[in-house]
């Protein structure tokens, strides 16, 4: 008996960590991609669905439908993240132009309508801020009838955030879509910089994956090698003075490698087993000295019923080496050549 593959559909912002996540979905059957809906973020929104594109045609997998989708947050302007993934998204290597287009629509109607058409609940893989999915519930938040999970790569509970002190980048950047996801009633999973942190894919991991010498493991490293190599980080700090920050530096928790945080959100859709979680109200504080900052109600202070399952700790070597594994293997057929 053939088992039922599980219906996806990733809203991302094309990023090269966001690129090793989805090849890793698309590396294992056991998953159906219904769509992949683009956003801002890593790096700007048309560049973003150009990057979603390539990703698609490195993988085989053009027959998947890209939606561009919103280019900004619910209000304010959207920022990205340059210095680590470069000025295209994809470490500035140099890849081609995709052969293909995206498809026609607006990334939230196209969602709502690929639930709604799926036999069973999709499983929203949220890799970017959710403005996308915060406008399909907005929309018709009977949307939220046909979503079986939304997996959030975003937040910070136990450690600092990564683009405030307290607020991870994705949720930092569309705090009130945030705010409307999480009190939609779907049910969340928040992956954040406390697993993130515990996921570290070092030096001999890319060692493996470069000797591996696939369409797939060349395209990964072509593309990683300005994060590895050259992503500084400039700052000024409270005297006044320009500093610049090596990747090292800003992400002590990777010593001996570099942490693809949208990794971590893949690695809970392909194992939840490799987590440890805790069912826990949480919100979003939108209007604070740290807007997108996760607040969770550890001991029910509000009085409200859990409405996210919140990971705090994960096998962290286990997963990567599942991920080395996985992109080996992954040897699709009509990969493109970037």
């Amino acid at each position: 008996m053939t088992e039922e593959k599980i219906p996806v559909i990733i809203d991302t912002d094309p990023g090269d960590d966001d690129a090793v996540a989805i090849l890793w979905v698309l590396a294992n059957p056991r998953f159906d991609v219904k769509a992949c809906t683009v956003g801002y973020g890593n790096a700007g929104a048309e560049k973003c669905v150009c990057n979603m594109l390539r990703i698609l045609e490195v993988a085989g997998r053009t027959d998947i439908p890209v939606y561009a989708g919103a280019h900004r947050p619910l209000l304010g302007r959207a920022e990205n993240a340059a210095w680590i993934h470069g000025e295209d998204g994809l470490g500035d290597a140099g890849f081609p132009l995709p052969d293909t287009q995206p498809a026609p629509g607006y990334a939230p109607v196209e969602m709502i309508r690929h639930a709604k058409e799926s036999k069973e609940p999709v499983t929203l893989l949220c890799l970017s801020p959710v403005t996308n999915v915060a406008l399909a519930y907005l929309l018709d938040p009977t949307f939220k009838n046909h979503v079986r999970e939304v997996l959030i790569m975003g937040g910070a509970v136990r450690v600092p955030g990564n683009a405030s002190p307290g607020a991870s980048a994705n949720l930092k950047n569309d705090p009130w879509a945030a705010q409307i996801v999480y009190r939609s009633g779907m049910r969340v999973v928040q992956l954040g910089l406390d697993t993130c942190n515990k996921m570290t894919e070092l030096d001999e991991d890319w060692a493996v994956l470069e000797a591996a010498q696939t369409q797939v493991t060349d395209f990964i490293i072509r593309m990683l090698r300005f994060r590895r190599e050259q992503a500084v980080r400039v700052i000024t700090d409270q005297a006044g003075n320009v500093r610049r920050l090596s990747q090292a530096e800003e992400m002590p928790d990777h010593a001996g490698g570099i942490g693809l945080n949208d990794v971590a959100a893949t690695a809970y859709l392909i194992e939840p087993d490799w987590f440890k979680t805790r069912e826990v109200y949480v919100d979003i504080d939108a209007d604070s000295l740290c807007p997108g900052r996760t607040v969770p109600d550890m001991h029910g202070l509000w009085g409200k019923a859990p409405n996210t399952r919140l990971a705090y700790d994960v096998d962290g070597r286990a997963a990567v080496e599942r991920l080395v594994r996985d992109l080996i293997a992954f040897h699709p057929v009509g990969s493109r050549v970037y």
